[in-house]
């Protein structure tokens, strides 16, 4: 399978997007510095800056038009014609999670309290839906495509994954109570998720609705699980998602993530 191409015209300027949503995510950053309650407000507000990033540098590249269709694709689940997709989409994470603390338990290290009750994942697949909507549109739909023209599809993933990562990190920081290997390891965790979500996102026909739906999932088993309370969940998160990308770059072509290995061809009839 080849690469679908976006129909709207590809945004260039990447770098200005990354710069962008540095600088509009600072005053974000230091509320979480002096003001240690809004660290968790400015955590849930922050998701929806490289979304602002995204529409701001479209607007002035493809007008209201551009941005228009930038929005319109969060919603264009009808480019996942292989419906097999949602598979991977849904259960890869939380069963990623049940299996991080499936070890912990294993090894006598699992906490025993989550974030949230696991009564209300239904409500938090919605609420992580938009914030998931809020990053993607900005790192998936308007950065990844020419990133991956530039490089390959790998490559683009890992970079952006790094991007995305420390982006996220002065929250992580702020918040407390983050040793150096939980950072190492969400660190790695992260990177090996932005690989997913590649792979995802260019095997569903470039659906950006995919691989907002994925993260969004993604986020739910590890606030509803105590997966990352402990400081080797990342860690063993980041095993186990890499155990994944390795098998995927194994099947799938590491430059596409898309086209199959002579090897794999079979897996094309379903």
């Amino acid at each position: 399978m080849n690469n679908t191409t976006i129909s709207a015209k590809t945004p260039k300027n990447v770098t200005a997007f990354f710069v962008l949503t540095f600088v509009l995510s600072l005053p974000f950053y230091i509320l979480s510095i002096f003001v240690q309650e809004m660290v968790v407000p400015s955590g849930l507000l922050i998701t929806f800056v490289p979304m602002i990033s995204a529409l701001i540098l479209t607007f002035r590249e493809n007008g209201s038009d551009g941005a228009k269709k930038l929005i319109k694709r969060s919603f264009d689940f009808k480019k996942i014609t292989r419906k097999i997709w949602y598979a991977p989409i849904l259960f890869i994470m939380p069963i990623v999670s049940l299996a991080v603390l499936w070890i912990l338990g294993f090894i006598g290290d699992a906490p025993t309290e989550s974030v949230f009750p696991l009564g209300m994942a239904p409500i938090l697949l919605i609420m992580f839906f938009f914030m998931a909507l809020g990053e993607e549109v900005g790192w998936t739909g308007y950065a990844y495509d020419p990133m991956e023209e530039r490089w390959n599809a790998s490559r683009a993933s890992i970079i952006l994954g790094i991007i995305w990562a420390t982006w996220h990190f002065p929250i992580y920081i702020f918040a407390g109570g983050r040793t150096l290997l939980w950072l190492a390891g969400q660190l790695l965790y992260m990177i090996g998720l932005r690989i997913l979500l590649g792979w995802i996102y260019n095997n569903t026909g470039k659906s950006l609705f995919a691989a907002i739906l994925f993260h969004a999932v993604s986020n739910v088993p590890v606030t509803v699980l105590p997966v990352l309370e402990s400081p080797l969940g990342p860690v063993i998160s980041a095993v186990l998602v890499i155990i994944i990308v390795v098998i995927i770059t194994r099947v799938w072509d590491p430059q596409t993530l898309t086209q199959l290995t002579k090897k794999t061809e079979f897996i094309k009839k379903f």
